[in-house]
Order: C-alpha cells, then structure tokens, then sequence
C-alpha cells in the first residue's frame, strides 16, 4: 500500500478509537456527581423532619387557641411559636444548603458539556481534515495505490465509516448543547430559588425577633398578672371592635353596587396561596367576641415567614400597610376569561412583608410576600384570627375600592380595601 494512503488508515483508525473514548475523561467526576447526591439527600431527609417538626408545632398552636384565654396559655402560646419559628429558620437554612448542592451539581455538569463539546469540534475539525485529503484522491488512484484489492476495500470502508462518525458526531454535539441550554436554565432556576429562601430566611428571622419582643411586652403590661391579662384584652378587643365594624361597613355598602351577587362556583379557578392550614373560615364565623360576626374571607395558617404566591394570573391593583385591620397587604385583579365569568380581585393580608408593586403583572404562583402577623392580628396574639397567618379575601371587581381608616389617631394612617366579596373556598 502506498505510504502516504497507509497514513490516512491508520490515521483514520486512530480517530474512530479516540471518539470512542470522549466520555472517557468524564467519568473521573462521577464520584463528585455521587458524592453531592448523597449530599443532597441527607439534606432532603433533614428537611422533611423539621417540615415535620414545625407541622405538630402548628397542630399544638391550633389546639392551644382554642382553650380559654389566659395569661398562661398566651405565654405557652408565644412560646409555641417562638420554637415553631426556630424551626423554620433552621428548615430554610437547610433548604438553602440543599440549592447551593443543586447549583454547585448543575455548574460541575455545565462546564464537562463545554469541555466535551470542546473536545469534540477539535476531533470534528481533525476528521474534516482527512476527509478532504481522501476527497482529493479519486477511486482509481486510492486502487493503484494498494497493493491489493482487499486493502482497496478496507480504504473504502474506513471512508465511508468516517463519514458516518461525522455524521454521529455532529448530532452528539446538537443534542450535549440543548441539554446544555436546559442546564443553564436550571441553574438560572435555582439561583432564584436560593435568592428567595435568602430573603425568606431574612424575614423569619425577623419574625422570631418580633414574637421574642411581643411575650416580653406583653409580660411587662401584665407584670405576670392574670387580672391585668384580662383587663389588656378587654381593652384590645373593643378596640378592634370599631375597626372590623368599619370594614363589615364598608363591605356592605359596596354590595349594592353589585346587580347580579351569583357567581358560579367553579373549583380551581384560584390556587392556594400559601401551604397552610385553614384556621377560619367565611361568613358567619361565630366569633362576635372578636367584635364581628361575618368574615369576609379565610385565614391560612403556617410558620412564620411562610411564602404566599399569587393565586392566579392577574395585575396588582394596590398595596397597603399599617398597624391595624389588614396590616400589610396586597390586592391583585384578575380578568374574566375562561370559566371566570367576571372580574374579581384577590386581598392578601397580614404580610410581615410584600414584594410586589401596584401595576405589577403576576402570574399564577408567582411570590407576593411572606405571611406575617401585621395589623389587628398583632395587636394581642389569642384567639383563632391571631397570630401569623394569611387573610384571603376574594372580591367583585365591579364596586371594589379602598379607603382611608376611620381611627388614624388610635393606629396611625392605615387603609382598607373593601367590596362585596365571595367564599373563596368556592374558587380554590
């Protein structure tokens, strides 16, 4: 055979075995892959006990505002909260450990799909390379060139097997880039996640340092004296009493502006804003010692600090704070469509904190805030609507507003959004 064609062969030979071994040099780094997966794993284990923990910590929350009120009870109830809000720092913590395992396994698998297709444009290029020359030699001169017939064909038959590794190869290098893409997008992914358990870790930790401050104010009011406890609650309810009056009212009143009160009840249409349990629910409650007796939403209770999203798609319409009725809040509108037969607006209350702006467009599932105990909530924490927990409230469109408070002297500026309003139970 001639020397030069022999070159191209054995040239050729060698190519086909080194693409065989591309993957080769990734696999040094599956034990680094393994290792952070078991990492992961003794997170997640770690993560689904204190989920656990803080869950029969809520139970006992809700046992205990259901006893009769007392100094005691309300002292073991901040307590209660106090360790439930430990607990949920602790779990965002952990689940923050756990995304920073997740980007730091998606930037290893990012970086071996960049060396690979690296790797891989070079052997491309090289192959590319001796194709050429093979295509610059025609069939009569490769034949005259062997030194028989069966090295002829074997010259032909690595010709056509480079040719359908290039073919190979460049489908390899098409699919390691889309799976490439889609790691980017993942990691993208998960460095919001981390972003917003950061600022959900910051929130609740502010919580704890509020419900720290709130039993030691309460002790102080009290001097740890049973009688001074009922007479700070007396007090605290009459004075929530002219506000939850002031928001019936105004609810009533926007009623009228409301011609057909029917809205189907189609289940679904809404998500539940936050993971939560139901606390109260809507209508005639039964809580007149609260200072109402119709309540026009639901409450959802959960840890301190827990995530509240948008329950559908929508536009926010207002956003308030204060010291009393709704607290910090947020109401977004969302527009008739599909098994929605008008406009409603949905009220997010008591927030320790929100994040969104009026104007702002949200999509389902999208973060509003972190669940607080803001406004009358926080006033003093016993009883079944107190505490940290969401007010959900759904709302017409058609004759929903807001007002300014009647009492700013009492609370200070604080505003109210009212309207006629639906069981949202009805939506979710």
């Amino acid at each position: 055979m001639n020397k030069n064609k022999k070159n191209l062969c054995t040239k050729i030979l060698v190519f086909i075995g080194v693409m065989g071994l591309v993957s080769a040099p990734f696999g040094v780094l599956a034990d680094t892959k393994s290792d952070i997966e078991a990492q992961k794993a003794v997170k997640q284990q770690e993560i689904a006990q204190l989920e656990q923990q803080i869950k029969d910590y809520q139970n006992q929350i809700q046992q205990k505002r259901t006893q009769g009120a007392s100094l005691a009870n309300e002292i073991s109830l901040y307590d209660t909260e106090i360790k439930s809000t430990e607990l949920k720092i602790q779990a965002t913590q952990t689940n923050m450990d756990n995304t920073q395992l997740q980007i730091d396994e998606t930037k290893d698998a990012i970086a071996q799909k960049n060396t690979q297709i690296e790797q891989e444009k070079i052997l491309l290029s090289e192959l590319l390379v001796t194709l050429q020359q093979y295509d610059n030699t025609s069939t009569i001169q490769i034949g005259l060139g062997s030194n028989n017939f069966s090295d002829f064909m074997d010259q032909v038959q690595y010709t056509e097997s480079v040719q359908e590794k290039v073919s190979s190869l460049l489908q390899q290098i098409k699919d390691i880039k889309v799976k490439l893409e889609q790691d980017k997008t993942d990691l993208e992914t998960s460095l919001a996640q981390l972003t917003q358990l950061s600022d959900q870790l910051n929130q609740t930790q502010k919580s704890l340092d509020d419900q720290k401050t709130s039993k030691l104010d309460l002790l102080n009011q009290t001097k740890g004296q049973e009688s001074k406890y009922k007479k700070l609650l007396v007090s605290t309810q009459d004075e929530e009493a002219k506000v939850n009056k002031e928001i019936y009212d105004l609810d009533n009143k926007a009623s009228g502006s409301v011609t057909n009160k029917t809205l189907p009840s189609v289940h679904g249409i809404l998500a539940y804003p936050i993971v939560g349990v139901l606390t109260q629910g809507y209508g005639n409650t039964g809580f007149t010692a609260l200072g109402y007796n119709f309540h026009n939403g639901i409450d959802l209770a959960g840890p301190a600090g827990t995530p509240i999203y948008s329950a559908a798609d929508g536009t926010v319409v207002n956003t308030g704070t204060g010291t009393t009725a709704y607290g910090n809040w947020v109401a977004i509108k969302h527009l008739a469509g599909g098994k929605l037969d008008r406009d409603i607006v949905t009220l997010y209350g008591h927030m320790r904190k929100f994040v969104v702006s009026p104007g702002e467009v949200m999509k389902k599932g999208d973060l509003i805030g972190y669940e607080g105990n803001t406004g009358n909530t926080s006033r003093l924490l016993y009883g079944p609507d107190r505490g940290y927990h969401l007010h959900f409230t759904v709302f017409d469109a058609k004759g929903y507003g807001v007002k300014d408070g009647a009492y700013p002297k009492i609370y200070g500026p604080y505003q109210i959004p009212y309207g006629y309003t639906y069981d949202p139970k009805d939506f979710l």
